[in-house]
């Protein structure tokens, strides 16, 4: 058992490598958590507790690698093999020449290959030696199963139709990898309407402190009631929201503050008459800011000076919150486009192996159409064994059991007889 597993040491250190780079990608597009994370029942419900920790699901990975690349070693020896008996033999080495080093204590530590990191969340396509250790396989599948496959049929008719989807597969390729994808585009607007939003925000702010201040004065307090108990709100709201980043920003829920300054038609009266008791000419009495030419929703609203921004500014928070979410949307789609990619890589590594293999048959002058199918061979062999332990069998057991019956019955016969001869002798004595 010790020494076949030090022969399997090799071949399970490039499944593992290999497995990071499917691990890395397969998180990119939201699966990797069903393979990592541990079920957990809770009542009637099944809950998947977020695992921080890749390892389990790499190594699940790396554990289901390991029971493709073994019938894919048998795919090609056997394809070597029909392509002539020293690509065969050249195969067969090539995929024993690993276990055998491992046996013999040389064997290089693949895991010094392998990844810095494992990057939770999309866009992160893992390291080029995962990549490369995943290529090779699928390329040795490719080739393997289409070099197979392929002598169905005469090999200039298998080639020209197999052309045609290699040609078809190249051109979708190329439409996937070379067209913009927009994800510059998507995140200016992202930062922009972020910009605005912030800008809005602290204008909001000064309204909140302003409220702080003014709703203190009994008459501020009974012209704006509703607009005054909105000030502790404001005022915890505003401590982590200016300082969110864009991505942030989008994800989370506006204030709920917001959404009545927006639609509350109550607190636009009130507004209205803070702002004319606050910012009057005759007496201000809080911090009024005049709204930048840039930022302004109206023409009149740079030449006013406000204590407290209008509705209309909440209300364009909110299509600002919109825009960001949709922008964000976008932008998470191209990034788990980006591993997605990775999968379509591996795809067209399958079938570059496959032009691959017709091309190793363009190369050899005679080839069979219908190679010996190495299952009938195995069962041949063991059809032929069979007939010859059973003829052993036969000869060893089955007949000299024949020939001990037979001379017990040839016995009996002779006893019988001599017995029919004592009675009649004392008869005729008689």
């Amino acid at each position: 058992m010790l020494l076949l597993l030090k022969f399997l040491h090799p071949y399970l250190l490039f499944c593992n490598l290999a497995a990071w780079g499917l691990a890395q990608n397969l998180e990119g597009i939201g699966l990797f958590h069903y393979i990592n994370d541990f079920p957990m029942r809770v009542g009637n419900e099944v809950i998947y507790p977020l695992n921080f920790s890749p390892i389990h699901g790499v190594n699940a990975l790396s554990g289901v690698l390991t029971l493709i690349l073994f019938p894919i070693a048998l795919l090609n020896i056997r394809a070597g093999f029909y392509l002539n008996k020293w690509t065969g033999w050249f195969s067969l080495c090539l995929w024993v020449i690993p276990g055998v080093m491992s046996m013999l204590g040389y064997v290089p530590d693949l895991r010094n290959f392998g990844p810095d990191k494992f990057q939770f969340g999309a866009n992160f396509t893992g390291s080029t030696t995962s990549a490369a250790a995943n290529l090779i396989i699928c390329l040795i599948a490719g080739w393997s199963v289409i070099m197979l496959l392929g002598a169905l049929w005469k090999k200039n008719t298998f080639k020209n139709a197999y052309d045609h989807i290699w040609y078809v597969l190249g051109l979708i390729a190329a439409l996937y990898f070379v067209v913009d994808s927009g994800l510059p585009s998507y995140k200016e607007d992202l930062s922009e309407s972020g910009d605005r939003i912030t800008s809005i925000m602290q204008f909001y702010r000064n309204g909140e402190q302003n409220l702080a201040a003014l709703c203190k004065d009994p008459i501020v307090a009974n012209q704006a009631p509703d607009l005054c108990s909105l000030a502790p709100a404001m005022k915890w709201a505003f401590q982590d929201n200016l300082i969110l980043k864009d991505i942030l920003r989008a994800r989370i829920d506006l204030p709920d503050w917001v959404s009545s300054v927006a639609s509350d038609s109550s607190l636009k009266k009130q507004i209205d008459a803070l702002n004319t008791m606050a910012c009057s000419p005759s007496q201000i009495r809080g911090n009024c800011l005049t709204v930048p030419i840039e930022m302004s929703l109206d023409e009149d609203d740079f030449k006013n000076p406000v204590a407290f921004l209008p509705p209309p500014y909440a209300q364009a928070l909110q299509r600002l919150h919109k825009s960001m979410q949709k922008a964000d949307n976008h932008i998470q789609e191209i990034e788990r486009g980006h591993n997605a990619r990775y999968f379509v890589f591996l795809l067209l590594a399958f079938v570059a192996g496959g032009k691959l293999a017709n091309a190793s048959r363009s190369m050899v002058k005679h080839d069979k159409v219908r190679p010996r199918s190495w299952l009938f061979i195995i069962i041949r062999f063991t059809s032929i064994k069979a007939l010859q332990i059973c003829r052993m069998f036969a000869t060893g057991v089955i007949r000299p059991f024949i020939q001990l019956i037979s001379a017990s019955a040839l016995w009996r016969k002779m006893r019988a007889v001599r017995r029919e001869k004592a009675n009649d002798s004392p008869s005729e004595q008689g």
